[in-house]
């Protein structure tokens, strides 16, 4: 036996379902073209393995400058704030 259902102005929210649909995975035909660019290469450039290490020497690079620079304005903004904080307290000892 359920309870009746009485009229609500609180909206209940029904439980979301995950639909996953696969895509086709063929890992003999990966297998076979990993083979094949890895001794062969392609036309467009230059191997993978070169690719990819360019493209990590690249990222890298921008990630150290990148950080130095950010290193170096929060260092600045940090000192910024102390000298603010030690001329407030000269201020308020003074006075």
């Amino acid at each position: 036996m359920e309870a009746p259902k009485l009229p609500s102005f609180i909206r209940q929210n029904k439980h979301k379902s995950f639909e996953f649909q696969p895509r086709y995975y063929s890992e003999s035909k990966e297998r076979i073209d990993n083979l094949r660019q890895k001794y062969h290469g392609t036309e467009e450039g230059p191997k993978p393995e070169r690719r990819a290490s360019m493209l990590r020497d690249e990222m890298a690079q921008n990630w150290k400058s990148g950080r130095q620079s950010n290193v170096s304005s929060s260092n600045r903004k940090l000192l910024y704030i102390i000298v603010g904080l030690a001329a407030l307290t000269y201020y308020l000892i003074m006075n």
